[in-house]
Formats: structure tokens, C-alpha cells, sequence
């Protein structure tokens, strides 16, 4: 007698990794997605945990001078916060004032990137129809989000808090 599968005991099998991959494509379809907003939300936790940090010395500190540029001056503002994150826009790093390992900015990519499109004014591009923007507020120390590309102020808030 031979030992062998029979057609019903491989349709079988068939079926059932069939069943499996039906289940599982639809929980991986949107992986990049979250990853995406993953990194997004790192970089912009990671900024505002810096800045909150610069902004503690400077009320534990009397005369707390912050100088990233090296320029001899304190750059901080009257309420203690970081009067920029880096050095302006064309940088090819950014956050390099609060960072210790800056964020690249997008050079010749056009999706994935992060870029600084004005002083303190910041964009997470995930493709060139779909673009959040970040505006840091020197005032209160705080990174807000502004209605970007395809993107609602509202949608930005979602994706990186």
C-alpha cells in the first residue's frame, strides 16, 4: 500500500490556508500605514520632550543660558522656550538645536520625510498628495499642527498625539 495524500485531503489543506490568508492579508494591508504614523509620532514626542526638558532647566536654573548655534547669547525666549530647532530652513537636519541625533531632512525624496518649509514651520510629507504640517510655537513651546496638504488640522492631531 502506498503512503500518499488524497485529492480531498489536499483541497483540505488548501482551503484552510486559504481561510488563514484571508484573515491575515487585511491586518497586514495597513502595516506601512502605522509605521508611518509611528515615526511621525516618535519624532514629534521625542521634539517636544527635548524642548519641555530645555524649557525645565531654565526654570530650575537662574540664568539659564541655552546656546545650540554657539554664538555667545542665550537662545531662549522670555517664557524659556527655544526660539528656534535649528538653524532655518534649507537645513539638511533638522531639529539639530533640541536633538542630539537630528532628523533628516527630505532631500531629493519626495515622500517619507520630514522638511522645513519655513523658520519653525515644519512638513511630514507621506506623498506628494498627502502632506502634514507642523508649526512649532516659540511662545508656548509647543509643535501644532496646521491644516497641510489632503490633511485636516484635525487628521494631523490624530496621527501624531
Amino acid at each position: 500500500m502506498k503512503k500518499a495524500f488524497t485529492l480531498i485531503e489536499l483541497i483540505f489543506v488548501i482551503v484552510i490556508i486559504g481561510l488563514l490568508a484571508s484573515f491575515a492579508i487585511p491586518k497586514f494591508k495597513n502595516l506601512t500605514t502605522h509605521a508611518k504614523s509611528s515615526s511621525i509620532k516618535s519624532v514629534v514626542t521625542t521634539v517636544q520632550s527635548s524642548i519641555d526638558n530645555i524649557h525645565g532647566k531654565w526654570i530650575i536654573n537662574d540664568n539659564y543660558v541655552w546656546d545650540p548655534d554657539g554664538d555667545g547669547t542665550s537662545d531662549l525666549n522670555t517664557e524659556g522656550y527655544p526660539t528656534s530647532l535649528d538653524s532655518g530652513k534649507g537645513e539638511t537636519s533638522l531639529f539639530k538645536y533640541v536633538l542630539k541625533i537630528p532628523v533628516p531632512s527630505c532631500g531629493n525624496r519626495t515622500q517619507s520625510c520630514w522638511k522645513e518649509y519655513n523658520d519653525n514651520e515644519y512638513e511630514y510629507i507621506y506623498n506628494p498628495s498627502k502632506i502634514l504640517k507642523i508649526d512649532y510655537n516659540a511662545t508656548s513651546g509647543t509643535l501644532e499642527c496646521i491644516d497641510g496638504v489632503n490633511v485636516t488640522k484635525e487628521e494631523c492631531e490624530q496621527t501624531i498625539y
